[in-house]
């Protein structure tokens, strides 16, 4: 269906593919790498571990961390006192540290497969516990979570319905779990189809869904859908543009970094193009679902 290479941080110069089953119309890398190859496929650069998106002075990272809250504001409205929040795939912690600050109560865990020393000292300040471990290996407290946060994360995951029914099995009754991740059903995915499209982020995006796929993934697991929703998907875009440049002209041209992350008028350009593609009734690249314990 699609071939393309690591456009992003050029770990291997191997060709991967995108394939989709026939009967069922789920996508997926085959072949993919295998779990022992993380270091490979997250290498010490990679955004969320690196101060790439990160701190007050990064505009990036401000803009993030604002647009973060304001998706979740809702769903942490809702929270009881001193509710229990785990966040799978927590990265630099930006977020949780984020929600200290708007809920000095909320009892905050972060789980992700790897901590570096600067991330687990500004969590460790925040009195922000950390699971560092891949998901799949994750030992989860035993308290159960009122509310659980996958923010592009579940594409990344190797057995994704089985890590699922181990964070319901985690879930107080009437938990949440909030997910974000890339949809295949996006508008700008046509344009990009061959490979170059963002949403591939070729080798670490492993499973994709659309609104339908992804509401019968979570009520195999046990969860009711509560909303669905349209995201603006500014970065996928800019992905795609690399890919684009890429291939065409290889990873070193100028092009490489005049449409990369960095270029703020360029990314600005690209959200407002999606929330206007929203406003149309068109589908982006980037969905949230929220769903409760059933």
């Amino acid at each position: 269906m699609a071939t393309g290479r690591d456009y992003i941080y050029h770990g291997t110069e191997d060709t991967f593919r995108y394939v989709r089953c026939g009967s069922c119309g789920h996508f997926y890398l085959n072949p993919r790498p295998d779990i022992s190859q993380l270091s490979l496929m997250y290498p010490a650069n990679y955004g969320t571990f690196s101060n790439r998106f990160q701190g007050r002075a990064n505009i990036l990272g401000r803009i993030k961390t604002i647009v973060n809250r304001k998706r979740l504001k809702g769903v942490v409205a809702r929270l009881p006192l001193r509710g229990r929040v785990l966040d799978v795939g927590c990265g630099n912690g930006e977020l949780l540290i984020a929600l200290r600050q708007a809920r000095p109560d909320l009892e905050l865990f972060g789980l992700d497969w790897h901590f570096p020393a600067e991330t687990r000292s500004a969590l460790e300040t925040q009195g922000i516990t950390m699971i560092e471990a891949p998901l799949e290996a994750a030992e989860l407290p035993v308290q159960p979570f009122d509310l659980i946060i996958m923010l592009q994360l579940i594409e990344h995951l190797w057995e994704p319905e089985e890590s699922l029914r181990r964070l319901v099995r985690g879930l107080a009754k009437d938990g949440r779990i909030l997910i974000e991740t890339p949809n295949t059903d996006g508008w700008d995915r046509r344009l990009f189809a061959d490979g170059a499209w963002g949403g591939y982020y070729f080798p670490r995006h492993l499973n994709l869904y659309n609104f339908e796929r992804l509401a019968e993934l979570l009520r195999r697991v046990g969860l009711a859908v509560e909303s669905q929703r349209n995201l603006p998907a500014p970065l996928i875009w800019v992905y795609s543009l690399q890919g684009v440049v890429q291939a065409s002209f290889g990873w070193k041209s100028f092009l490489t970094t005049l449409f990369g992350v960095k270029n703020l008028p360029l990314v600005a350009a690209f959200a407002l193009l999606d929330s206007a593609a929203i406003a149309m009734g068109f589908m982006t690249s980037n969905q949230q679902t929220i769903s409760k314990k059933a």
